[in-house]
């Protein structure tokens, strides 16, 4: 590429928690960042810049971003950095293709593999990224967070190296980033994260006791074995995500006495509730999930390997229950539970 990595013109194509979160950490250093927003949140951003809350440290921050609404507002475009969720990025992807052709860096943000299906039908020169970090829109132009993640980028084939390395000293300026060699060990590492999202958006977050959370608790273990279960099954090793516990601590934890327990995982419990998979269902009343690109792809995977998972599985099929209603709830931890022990129980 001729142009130096300061000159590059880069479009953050997705105005969700994650989108905003990397544009505007972006922008602070770089001004050659466009956020790609429409209708109310693109006027609020115009007006009054991206307000940025960090619920830890109570810091809100305003920033000056440069806002457009279209592709074809701007020229010259190098870098277009895609952080819709997969239910959208085939549209997403038609629009860029149909405006940019295949001439921009294309980087993918999702969840799970499907990005690795739609991006190659579009585009050849594709970067994709394995994310730790927390975002989420609490109106237009206003959004919350619990600090900077990180972000680790790759390849399947570990095919456009050179592009990655760049890539990566771009996000860089924004949120801790790095790249590797052994991208699909750290994107099915970080699907067994990715599975709490089904659990945490099923459950509800009323919980009424100390039982409840245990129960909770358990089931969220339980969840997370299965995956590293399957994942292992699967020939992927461990890959070491940035402030995330390893599968050995997790396999630890499941031994921890009833009021250990109920301790720790209380301690963080509030932030569960708002993982991407929960922020569509149940704060955006969207309709629309992740549930398939998630638990799904685990429950095909161990089916491949003919593996029971129940705790997955179950979760997967309420999931698809509840979801299909409108308004959609919630449903009680005591109830998962039950439906849970049913199957297991079942001879």
């Amino acid at each position: 590429m001729d142009k130096k990595n300061d000159e590059l013109r880069i479009v953050i194509y997705g105005i969700g928690g994650i989108g905003a979160t990397l544009a505007g950490w972006l922008s602070q250093n770089n001004g050659n960042v466009y956020l790609l927003a429409r209708g109310d949140n693109a006027r609020a951003l115009k007006s009054n810049g991206l307000i940025l809350k960090n619920i830890v440290t109570d810091n809100i921050e305003t920033i000056k971003v440069n806002v457009i609404e279209d592709l074809n507002e701007i020229q010259n475009i190098d870098v277009v950095v895609i952080t819709v969720k997969n239910y959208d990025l085939d549209e997403v992807a038609k629009d860029i293709s149909d405006k940019l052709g295949d001439n921009p860096i294309v980087v993918g943000l999702q969840n799970g593999f499907k990005n690795q299906k739609i991006l190659p039908k579009y585009f050849t020169k594709v970067v994709y990224a394995v994310v730790v970090q927390s975002g989420w829109r609490e109106e237009p132009g206003v959004f919350g967070t619990r600090g900077k993640g990180y972000l680790t980028l790759g390849t399947p084939e570990n095919e456009n190296m050179e592009i990655i390395e760049t890539i990566a000293q771009i996000l860089n300026l924004g949120i801790p980033t790095r790249t590797t060699q052994e991208f699909q060990a750290a994107a099915h590492s970080k699907l067994i994260i990715n599975l709490a999202n089904a659990t945490f958006t099923l459950i509800s977050s009323e919980l009424k006791d100390d039982d409840a959370i245990f129960k909770l608790w358990q089931i969220f273990m339980n969840v997370y074995l299965e995956g590293v279960e399957v994942v292992k099954a699967a020939g992927y090793k461990e890959f070491d995500l940035k402030g995330l516990a390893s599968w050995k601590v997790m396999e630890l934890g499941k031994k921890l006495d009833k009021a250990t327990a109920i301790k720790n995982f209380g301690r963080n419990l509030k932030y569960s509730w708002f993982n991407s998979m929960a922020q569509d269902m149940i704060y955006r009343n969207k309709n629309q999930s992740e549930l398939e690109s998630l638990t799904g792809y685990l429950i095909k995977l161990a089916d491949s390997l003919i593996l029971k998972i129940p705790y997955n599985r179950m979760i997967y099929k309420l999931c698809k229950e509840q979801f299909k209603k409108v308004p959609y709830q919630p449903l009680p931890v005591e109830v998962v539970w039950q439906k849970i022990n049913e199957e297991l129980n079942k001879k």
